[in-house]
């Protein structure tokens, strides 16, 4: 009869090969999900980069953009000071300097403010075509007036200032338009204010179509149209339609970009 020698295994060292083993597997899954999220975030990031060039294109090119130096609007609507009338409102300014003019009234008084709302500095109020002193209410509704209607009329630009995110959310269908829904915030002021809204824009031709934000606790909602040409190949939004409140409703009934201004612009009468 034959004998076998046994063999016998070292117990503590099949438990090390198990532990390896499991070791190995663990790292193994972690290492994907850290490849998975990577790729998400890739994907999420490079989808957020064609949205930003999609509302650029839809514009006329962020190059153009930035290349223009001076604007010029007129305005009725959306009047966030009663020390302003409702009616139409002229801005001028330059985009560098921050030079700006202002023509506009107060009650039945015509008023035209010259004033730089980059760098404070010397200003001129006139009332009535006469020289004022006075006004600092009227002074500072009218900077926070320019500053509400450029969070408006330059809302597809904004997302060229370096402090402002656009991060893309989903999509919908309404009234036959394939949207994109995109979270648009800043870490700091954009013209005198935060920025935490939702912008939707048309897929078709990157257009924003609808703007939501909150207000010091209100909800807005404003559709966005009629686009207009402002000169070398730019366009911009002339029509918000305020979905929520009328009063907040603006037409921008002119909008034009200039190479160049005479200076006594911003500083005679």
């Amino acid at each position: 009869m034959m004998k076998f020698n046994t063999i016998n295994f070292d117990t503590n060292y099949l438990m090390i090969v198990s532990l390896k083993n499991r070791i190995m597997k663990t790292l193994s899954n972690v290492l994907l999900v850290v490849i998975l999220t990577l790729f998400c975030q890739l994907d999420l990031v490079a989808q957020d980069d064609s949205l930003n060039k999609q509302i650029w294109q839809s514009i006329g090119g962020q190059e153009k953009w930035d290349s223009l130096q001076f604007l010029a609007f007129s305005a009725k609507g959306n009047t966030i000071s009663d020390q302003l009338s409702n009616d139409e409102r002229k801005f001028l300014f330059n985009r560098t300097t921050g030079a700006c003019r202002f023509d506009g009234y107060k009650g039945t008084d015509q008023v035209t403010y010259l004033f730089n709302f980059k760098t404070p500095g010397s200003d001129k109020l006139f009332i009535g075509g006469n020289l004022s002193a006075d006004g600092p209410e009227l002074k500072k509704s009218i900077k926070n007036q320019l500053f509400s209607d450029l969070n408006l009329l330059l809302l597809p630009t904004l997302i060229g200032q370096k402090n402002v995110q656009l991060k893309s959310q989903k999509e919908s269908f309404s009234a036959g338009q394939k949207l994109t829904i995109a979270n648009i915030s800043s870490s700091g002021p954009i013209f005198g204010s935060k920025i935490d809204g939702l912008l939707y824009i048309d897929q078709n031709t990157g257009e924003i179509v609808r703007y939501e934000y909150t207000d010091k606790g209100e909800k807005n909602t404003y559709e966005v149209s009629k686009y207009k040409e402002i000169g070398d190949g730019i366009s911009l939004p002339s029509f918000f339609n305020s979905t929520s409140n009328d009063q907040k409703s603006c037409i921008f009934s002119s909008i034009s970009s200039f190479v160049q201004v005479e200076q006594k612009k911003f500083t005679e009468l």
